[in-house]
């Protein structure tokens, strides 16, 4: 991965050779390209079909998302940091915070090989008048044991603003972020 990239994403899995796949809940957003056939998605009881080179933007804050075939998966499973999809999908974060249980359908034909120059041309800079970056990997580091003055510090505006805007960008408040993140199991998949 592009050293570029490494700030919003925490990593690139593959997903192949087993017919059903759970990927737990990483405190972030996921995008999943499917590199082949047709497969299932399964969200809170809810059944989404991923068509062969399509992909999704999933909200895997607190959910586990299974996936699930008839044939062997060939998957691509793309796990943001904290808002680092806002940086990549900003057009899809209003719906997707709106409904975050249902999938956003964003493309087809993204290619494994293709994946660094895909995300760093889709790369926005932030508008923000802080690094909501720095804050993610502080509550990260921190969990629930963060001090607001420290945040505060680095974000250098008003709490209400900051409040607002942590929010907008990554759907939760820092508090529940900072709980769910200390209390999601590691494990890539």
């Amino acid at each position: 991965m592009h050293k570029k990239l490494k700030k919003y994403i925490e990593h690139y899995d593959v997903i192949e050779n087993c017919a059903s796949c759970e990927l737990m809940p990483n405190g972030g957003m996921i995008v999943l390209i499917n590199q082949e056939i047709n497969c299932e998605v399964h969200i809170k009881n809810k059944t989404y079909v991923l068509e062969g080179f399509q992909a999704i933007l999933i909200n895997a804050y607190e959910e586990s998302v299974q996936l699930q075939s008839n044939e062997k998966l060939n998957l691509i499973a793309i796990r943001f940091k904290g808002a680092g999809a806002s940086f990549f999908y900003e057009e899809h974060m209003d719906t997707l915070m709106q409904v975050p249980n249902e999938p956003i359908f964003i493309e087809k034909n993204i290619l494994e090989k293709e994946l660094d120059t895909y995300f760093k041309n889709r790369l926005t800079p932030s508008k923000l008048p802080f690094n909501i970056m720095k804050i993610i990997d502080l509550l990260d580091a921190q969990g629930s044991d963060y001090s607001i003055d420290e945040v505060l510090a680095i974000a250098n505006v008003p709490r209400k603003i900051l409040d607002k805007m942590f929010r907008l960008k990554t759907g939760l408040t820092f508090k529940t972020y900072a709980t769910i993140k200390e209390n999601l199991p590691s494990t890539n998949f």
